[in-house]
């Protein structure tokens, strides 16, 4: 939790020098034209478990986040997301059989890659509200209190219960982006990952959870225009004009 409050003052304070920027105004036309075509998002989030060692979402873990943004069109459009984080759960007062020996804790680094189909319901010159779908893998390997993985201690499941640590997620979103006047953009989204896994904490046959386990995140994260950064790249030097293309 100390990385997940450090990394949200970073881009707090990050997103308050953005909105300071007011030297360099956007060139009307090329602003226009770039503007919400492809959005890079670079972002944090917090991320908690729910399945047989947690009844709900309360152990939030951090996570780091790579997208893109495909904006061209009003009401769908693409996005692609990278992120590498880590979720845990507990419950050193868990039930189970007598011949049963399951973990009652765990800790799992994961890594997403996902695609997702984005609808804007509502789009407007300076913010979107939007809903996705997405298709996805995630890379996970359970632990136990002293890092050792889970998958590899056999007696922490019945006889012949083996699995692997890559799965498919589908991913549900909702959102909004709201666009500064210098081009960059904040933005907030809430996520349900539905793993079609039931091991992420290593339990499945010896759980008394029904379902897959399941994972929630919200994530704040910071939209940079790829004209910004070709303009960055190229070393060019910006037009300055008095309006911007923005309209309230």
């Amino acid at each position: 939790m100390k990385i997940l409050a450090f990394l949200f003052f970073f881009l707090a304070n990050s997103a308050i020098a953005l909105a300071q920027d007011s030297l360099e105004v956007v060139p009307i036309d090329t602003f226009q034209k770039y503007r919400l075509m492809q959005l890079w998002e670079i972002g944090v989030s917090g991320n908690a478990y729910k399945g047989d060692l947690a009844q709900r979402y309360e152990l939030f873990s951090s996570a780091l986040h790579l997208g893109l943004k495909f904006a061209k069109k009003k009401r769908w459009n693409a996005h692609l997301n990278i992120g590498i984080g880590s979720v845990r759960g507990q419950n050193y007062a868990y039930e189970f059989d007598e011949n049963s020996r399951p973990n009652q804790f765990f800790r799992s680094n994961i890594f997403t890659f996902q695609i997702d189909l984005q609808y804007n319901f509502i789009r407007k010159k300076r913010w979107i509200a939007y809903f996705s779908q997405g298709l996805g893998l995630m890379r996970y390997m359970p632990k136990n209190e002293n890092g050792e993985r889970l998958q590899n201690i056999l007696t922490s499941r019945p006889t012949g219960e083996i699995y692997g640590n890559i799965t498919t997620i589908l991913p549900t979103s909702i959102g909004g982006i709201f666009l500064l006047k210098n081009g960059y953009g904040l933005g907030f989204q809430l996520s349900w990952l539905r793993p079609t896994t039931d091991y992420l904490d290593n339990i499945s046959a010896w759980g008394k959870t029904a379902g897959n386990d399941k994972i929630f995140l919200f994530k704040f994260h910071i939209c940079v225009p790829t004209w910004k950064i070709r303009r960055f790249f190229s070393k060019e030097v910006p037009q300055r004009e008095i309006k911007s293309g923005y309209s309230k």
